[in-house]
């Protein structure tokens, strides 16, 4: 199954979620030539048109967008946001940078998107298997509103504008299929891939089970490919939404479900997981966190008992979709609307900073992008005692990765770059298999194994945990690992779960990592050790937060990427 990350309750694709919904109906022939060579494939060697952006010109509704210049305008905290228009302002917008929007589709003809449309990279529709990555549904508008959030036209005096507003999009539409298919997840991962600077996914595994949702090889091998062989060898850089499922409670009293790191495409070595913070740069309730993450964008948030404003973005045109006109408290004119909220909206916040980067620096390598991000990040919510930092001087959260993404300290950093040249490296260390039983309802003792590390890599990148049990009851395992530097990490919590087969309560004895995943093995992705030495002794606990289920370690294994 895959969802949306938008919402506060995620959007089911793969089930009869669009109801009686029909396909759109439109006889009228394209008026715009341009794009209809887009559709046929005739352009796909042109270079891409070159846009000439003035921040200090009008777009309509550009005052509602917070999260791009927050000066408290609509309750918010100023300077809480994104940090790009100093950028605009040297002359960066994301000019010959192209996005792939892999989502439900994207509405080509919207009047703040038509304009940035990728004349030289083909769109894929893997629902109708044409070029043209339109939506088809009435009520399909999700990738029209990421698209914006991205590269929606600026300075053209109507709607929105994206936070890369030279930017160049080109859509997958993928989710619009009611079986998405392994191939069809290959497949939007390496579309045009030679030609695509950055790849945004808006979607992934069910929200609100505290279920465990592994990737599957060819998806993997698409990312793999991606990093490898796009962009000229530079490699596409992967934006993955963090997830919604943090809460199944409400804002003032959450109930902690979902972790970022029960998906296993957003905990891929090779993409970077996005979360969620508001207006007032606090976690979003819904936002999972994880070991896994990599910085946090803004999107709605909340504050101690209310969500706050949304996101004002693109939508599908003519009355379709998010807002289809006359909805409460949207806007009047139904192309656009104020109601986005997320880390389906937080994501391409994100995307759309990295591509103002590229726009400058197109030479960076993935690898570059990701550190980049990485260092520049800002240490948002700065009280909250989660924050730590790690050996390498990295401040760190497992509900914030390293921090808000902040486009004005990503320039200052890439201006004193040295480009990563040293070969990407991905050991594999040999398991440990200790058969160590988990005391059953102790959440303070625990059982402990300790794994050596001796590999040629000295400066990590990304670390996988390979965990092994039997134990009956996952969502009562609380599992910590702690670097040979002392860092610890968090990488499964003791959380609420019900069982996406029948939507009901996960069973006693029947809720082992084998029943949810279909192997006794699971991997984890860690990001928070970025600049550590992997060699010496490393610590994995587990402790049991229920009484009744019980189970052992029966393996761990760690693979080390990096330098």
């Amino acid at each position: 199954m895959k969802f949306w990350k938008f919402g506060l309750v995620s959007i089911t694709i793969v089930s009869l979620s669009f109801g009686n919904c029909n396909p759109i109906k439109k006889s009228d022939p394209f008026s715009d030539n341009l794009l209809l060579l887009i559709l046929l494939n005739a352009l796909t060697n042109a270079r891409e048109l070159d846009c000439t952006f003035d921040p200090s010109s009008s777009d309509s509704l550009y005052a509602d967008q917070w999260h791009l210049q927050n000066y408290g305008q609509l309750g918010g905290t100023t300077g809480e946001d994104a940090r790009v228009k100093p950028i605009w302002d040297q002359g960066y917008s994301g000019n010959q940078v192209i996005v792939s929007v892999v989502d439900d589709g994207i509405d080509i003809r919207h009047e703040d998107l038509t304009a940035n449309m990728s004349v030289s990279t083909r769109g894929l529709n893997l629902f109708n298997n044409t070029f043209n990555p339109s939506h088809s549904y009435i009520n399909s508008f999700h990738g029209t509103s990421v698209g914006g959030v991205i590269g929606s036209s600026g300075g053209n005096g109507i709607g929105v504008r994206g936070a890369a507003p030279c930017s160049k999009l080109v859509g997958v539409n993928i989710l619009e299929k009611s079986t998405i298919y392994t191939s069809d997840e290959y497949r939007a991962m390496v579309n045009e891939s030679a030609k695509v600077f950055i790849s945004n996914n808006s979607w992934g595994s069910p929200d609100l089970y505290g279920w465990l949702w592994p990737s599957n090889s060819l998806w993997q091998q698409g990312i793999n490919e991606g990093v490898t062989f796009g962009r000229g060898g530079k490699g596409t850089v992967y934006f993955w939404a963090a997830g919604n499922g943090a809460n199944g409670g409400t804002v003032a009293s959450p109930v902690l479900v979902d972790n970022a790191n029960y998906d296993g495409q957003a905990n891929y070595y090779g993409v970077m997981a996005i979360g969620g913070i508001g207006q007032n740069g606090v976690k979003a309730t819904y936002s999972e966190s994880g070991a896994n993450l990599w910085v946090v964008a803004h999107t709605q948030g909340n504050n101690a008992t209310a969500y706050t404003t949304a996101i004002s973005t693109t939508d599908a045109s003519g009355g379709f979709g998010l807002n289809a006109g006359g909805t409460s408290g949207d806007y009047v004119f139904s192309s656009y609307t104020r109601r986005f909220n997320g880390t389906s909206s937080a994501t391409p916040l994100a995307a759309g900073v990295a591509a103002l980067l590229l726009s400058k620096y197109p030479n960076l390598s993935w690898r570059d992008v990701r550190e980049l991000i990485a260092y520049s990040a800002r240490q948002n919510d700065a009280a909250d005692p989660d924050w730590t930092m790690n050996a390498a001087g990295l401040n760190i959260n497992h509900k914030y990765g390293f921090g808000a993404i902040d486009a004005t300290q990503l320039f200052v950093r890439a201006n004193l770059w040295t480009p990563i040249t040293a070969a990407f490296k991905a050991e594999t260390m040999n398991s440990v298999s200790p058969g160590t039983s988990i005391p059953d309802n102790d959440l303070v003792t625990g059982a402990s194994v300790a794994y050596p590390v001796s590999s040629s890599v000295t400066y990590i990148e990304y670390v996988d945990v390979e965990f092994t049990s039997n134990h009956t009851y996952f969502p009562e395992l609380r599992i910590t690992i702690t670097s040979p530097s002392g860092t610890v990490s968090v990488l499964s919590e003791v959380h609420a779960c019900r069982n996406p087969i029948n939507n009901s309560g996960c069973t006693s004895g029947n809720t082992s990592i084998a029943t949810m995943t279909g192997s006794s093995t699971y991997r984890f992705g860690l990001t928070r050790l970025l600049g550590e030495n992997p060699n010496g002794s490393w610590t994995i606990r587990v402790f049991d937060g229920g009484a009744g289920d019980t189970g052992s370690i029966q393996t761990v294994r760690l693979r080390i990427y990096g330098r």
